[in-house]
């Protein structure tokens, strides 16, 4: 009898924590990270790096889940409706209490149908459309922070790289929600003293050659490099490195990526928002609103003009090109000197 007594309360005491345990693992608040491109790009590594690092400092209990849509391989592209289907499942399941959605694609195909709710909180990242495009503006539900891409600071190094002389600029990019705001930014942009001859979007490797051959700027914005299929007549991939590459060996103008991709994949030179930094403040706003806040509401959202510098110096080399000395300092304190 007793015997049986003491396996009663051991039974009891294991049944009680596992209930206390279910209790406090369904308390934690749930934040889903929602990004628009795959998880090996280094854009998204760096952005999840940045969230990491005001993580390690955090001291509530969370729950932090991640889901790509994983528009930068051209299958998802020709599907952007399945991609968004499988994350709203997601963000069903998860039942998230704040939904961190990560560049234009994100917001235009999933969060922006959440606005207006009580849950999720939506924090956008790194769009570079007003909010109020997406339906954001005056939503109790919604925050984040606005990617103003770092053009003034392309005009200062066209004119470095120009010695001071007016140059025309081409920019190619890729027709996706993404490439069409940013080429928005940059067609509205007074480039002045220089001259912006042309923006164009293309959704195949064979467009965005063909667009380069023909080209006769002085320098060429490449809004971003995904991968592409080769033709309209031909589905097959072409990385966004082989594009890297041809880039740098065809173009006559000089190509400056304005993504941190570029440059990792081959590219000489990118001036590119900084994904860290965009990485922390996204966790901080999201940490402010799960926490007791000093006002009421969604914490005030932000705009960002910052910007980080890639270099590849081999690839400059080849061109010919030298910059002054404060482009690699700048690379290489950002653990952006690619060799």
């Amino acid at each position: 009898m007793k015997k049986r007594w003491k396996n009663f309360f051991v039974a009891a005491f294991i049944v009680a924590f596992l209930v206390l345990f279910a209790a406090f693992h369904a308390s934690k608040p749930r934040i889903l990270v929602l990004h628009s491109f795959g998880e090996d790009t280094e854009w998204v590594s760096r952005v999840d790096r940045g969230i990491d690092d005001v993580l390690r400092t955090n001291r509530r209990p969370l729950i932090l889940e991640t889901h790509f849509l994983g528009l930068d391989q051209a299958a998802a592209r020709l599907h952007p409706e399945a991609a968004a289907a499988l994350a709203r499942r997601t963000i069903d399941r998860i039942n998230p209490d704040v939904l961190i959605a990560v560049d234009d694609d994100a917001n235009a195909l999933v969060s922006r149908q959440y606005q207006g709710t009580s849950l999720p909180r939506i924090i956008y990242v790194s769009i570079n459309r007003k909010p109020a495009e997406y339906g954001y503006e005056n939503k109790p539900n919604v925050s984040g922070i606005t990617e103003t891409l770092p053009l003034e600071g392309l005009r200062e190094l066209a004119g470095n790289l120009s010695q001071s002389r007016p140059v025309r600029i081409a920019a190619i990019g890729i027709d996706d929600e993404t490439g069409r705001a940013e080429a928005d930014q940059v067609r509205r942009f007074d480039w002045s003293p220089h001259t912006l001859a042309a923006a164009t979007l293309v959704t195949d490797a064979a467009a965005w050659r063909g667009f380069i051959a023909r080209n006769d700027t002085d320098i060429l914005l490449v809004l971003g490099t995904r991968e592409l299929p080769s033709s309209s007549a031909d589905p097959s991939p072409v990385s966004a490195s082989e594009l890297v590459s041809w880039t740098e060996d065809n173009s006559r103008a000089f190509p400056v990526g304005i993504q941190i991709d570029y440059t990792r994949d081959g590219g000489g030179i990118a001036l590119c928002p900084p994904p860290d930094v965009f990485g922390q403040k996204a966790m901080k706003l999201a940490l402010d609103w799960l926490d007791d806040r000093t006002t009421p509401g969604a914490p005030p959202p932000v705009d960002s003009s910052h910007f980080d510098v890639a270099l590849r110096p081999d690839s400059l080399k080849k061109r010919g090109v030298s910059l002054p000395s404060i482009y690699s300092e700048a690379a290489r304190a950002n653990a952006t000197l690619y060799r």
